[in-house]
């Protein structure tokens, strides 16, 4: 098929905290697109992340929103924002956000299908985001996610209030940031850098450590809602109200340490299974945890569109 002209638009949205975030879009510059994939981005990293994806569904008739969280890309507006989080509803207003870019493209594509992607932290928020809020997807897309122990996730919880109490919420937690980093890292050598973990492709690696929005220190406050966030969207997927028939797909990378090395896919499979989701499937690719910046990168791609183009029609 040949590729498509494509309009790239980009522009600020509010949400109902009044909060305004960045929003990039690619669609099908003549033809009305099959489906929109919204797309929700993990932590310490921004919409650009995504601009070979975007570009790639949008050639093939798609259309492509994704929007920056707070404190990241240019939704934070300086480097100097990188990592700052609202102290008691960081993660409220990650979700109100999402609701509002997913309000907005329903209120102007309101007869397309609309998919659900979120990426590592962006999984999370997506899992939260269908339980806490009476949303129509098309489908969605798990990838890169994690499933956190819960005496882990209370440990973490308890260290990071005792950072807030002496520390103050707006400190940045360079504690916390090495610890995650240092604990992914530990698996690769050589270890030339802070983020092997991210892609087995030395070209992607490098661009990801070289682009001043990605991999930055995150602050006590983010840190809080991330295990509070996490916390929550436990309680509420323990009775998810959601159609059965959903299709879902869980992606991992068989070495990604962030997913266990593919372990977390399949736990996040068996969660689904047990509230009787009927149209689940799991796909490990090779490689760590950028899925979409790995040496088989064209692979992931192909495979998320004919996905999509599966579940067009499903209900």
């Amino acid at each position: 098929m040949e590729a498509q002209i494509i309009k790239e638009q980009t522009f600020f949205l509010s949400s109902s905290s009044h909060e305004r975030f960045f929003v990039k879009s690619y669609m099908p510059a003549t033809e009305r697109p099959k489906a929109i994939l919204q797309i929700i981005h993990g932590m310490a990293e921004h919409h650009g992340r995504y601009h070979e994806i975007g570009q790639f569904l949008a050639e093939h008739g798609y259309g492509v929103f994704i929007n920056d969280h707070p404190g990241h890309g240019q939704t934070a507006g300086s480097i100097d924002r990188l990592g700052y989080f609202s102290c008691n509803r960081g993660w409220e207003i990650m979700l109100e956000n999402t609701r509002a870019l997913y309000t907005y493209v329903r209120k102007n594509q309101s007869d397309i299908p609309l998919f659900i992607m979120g990426h590592s932290m962006g999984s999370i928020l997506a899992r939260h985001f269908i339980a806490v809020y009476p949303v129509y997807i098309q489908g969605l897309i798990l990838s890169g996610s994690s499933e956190t122990p819960n005496n882990l996730l209370k440990l973490s919880h308890t260290f990071i209030r005792l950072q807030k109490l002496f520390l103050g919420a707006q400190k940045k937690s360079r504690w916390f940031n090495r610890f995650f980093y240092q604990n992914f890292n530990r698996h690769f050598k050589p270890r030339p850098t802070l983020f092997e973990w991210i892609s087995s492709d030395r070209a992607e690696a490098d661009q990801y450590v070289a682009d001043p929005y990605c991999g930055f220190d995150c602050s006590i406050a983010f840190y809080h809602n991330l295990f509070r966030g996490i916390s929550e969207m436990k309680k509420a997927h323990h009775n998810l109200k959601y159609r059965k028939t959903l299709p879902l797909l869980i992606m991992g990378g068989q070495d990604d340490p962030v997913g266990n090395f593919g372990k977390d896919a399949m736990k996040i499979h068996r969660e689904f299974y047990k509230q009787h989701f009927q149209n689940l499937k799991v796909k490990i690719f090779h490689g760590r945890h950028e899925m979409l910046h790995e040496t088989d990168k064209e692979k992931v791609f192909a495979y998320l569109l004919k996905w999509m183009e599966d579940h067009l029609h499903t209900r």
